[in-house]
């Protein structure tokens, strides 16, 4: 078998990207990120957007922040010093969590619109880390930058919510696609910093269809340097719609899946949905990723 064709082959993750902002989801994404970081031996590069959107709502009349004990009308300035303040903070923390992880890191802030700048910085990473929700000045979002990468992107991404640690086994599809190929690898990667335990769920209507699939990944491991050390395991489930995933998430609380995208029929409302319904971190892979 072609090396570049093996199921499996490692994904060298040397850049990964993290959007932050004051949200716990984004708290937990940097979290993940410095610990991925720390695995694979990658640099995370946090992100910081100041928003074009909201500093061109404060030139109207109607621009008030309305909160819990007191209201107050947006002005340019402030937001311009809340802006200031937020990356500062932002930039602390990143030190903070980088340097207890022992990682090389950066920071950098940008003015544009949220997800143009996301979407962007994207193309240069190797992996992208996003809290599932996030917060701008006047509320808390509904994963709006989240469903924008899913639907816009083409890069490799991890999705997950606050208080979430990943936990092993990691989970992955394969299907014998390439794509489901290149997330084998980066399942195997991912379970560097979760315990070295891969657990691949296997879609097919016959024993021998799936014992034929198992046996290829197991081939290419024997052919992998440094998989010594790795635990596979194997399951047969009977479909990989979304639906049928639900079902099988729900009862793998926590643990993280990476998913490739052909799976669904990279159909972005399809794989939305299934973002939606579980509360696993979910590590979504799809032709294209960095571009160099």
């Amino acid at each position: 078998m072609n090396p570049e064709d093996r199921p499996g082959k490692p994904v060298r993750v040397r850049r990964i990207l993290v959007p932050l902002d004051e949200s716990a989801h984004s708290r937990a994404a940097l979290e993940a990120a410095a610990h991925l970081a720390s695995a694979l031996g990658s640099e995370i590069s946090g992100l910081y957007v100041e928003d074009a959107d909201l500093l061109e709502f404060c030139r109207y009349p109607f621009a008030w922040e309305i909160g819990i004990y007191r209201s107050r009308r947006l002005s340019r300035d402030e937001v311009e010093r809340d802006f200031r303040t937020q990356a500062e903070r932002l930039r602390q923390m990143m030190a903070l969590t980088a340097a207890q992880s022992r990682v090389s890191w950066n920071f950098s802030v940008r003015r544009g619109r949220v997800i143009s700048e996301i979407l962007e910085q994207t193309a240069s990473a190797d992996l992208t880390v996003i809290g599932r929700l996030g917060r701008s000045l006047l509320q808390s979002s509904t994963g709006s930058t989240v469903r924008r990468l899913v639907e816009e992107g083409s890069a490799m991404i991890l999705i997950l919510g606050r208080g979430l640690r990943m936990v092993s086994p990691v989970l992955t599809l394969y299907t014998g696609s390439e794509l489901s190929g290149l997330a084998l690898g980066a399942a195997v990667d991912l379970s560097l910093a979760v315990g070295r335990k891969t657990e691949i769920l296997i879609p097919a209507d016959t024993e021998s269809a799936y014992q034929k699939l198992r046996d290829r990944v197991l081939s290419a491991a024997s052919e992998t340097p440094g998989s010594e050390g790795l635990h596979l395991r194997f399951r047969r489930i009977r479909t990989n719609t979304a639906a049928g995933l639900v079902t099988v998430m729900q009862a793998e609380y926590r643990r993280p899946l990476v998913l490739p995208a052909d799976a669904l029929d990279s159909d972005p409302q399809v794989i939305l949905d299934l973002i939606s319904r579980v509360h696993n971190p979910i590590l979504l892979v799809r032709q294209g990723g960095k571009k160099s």
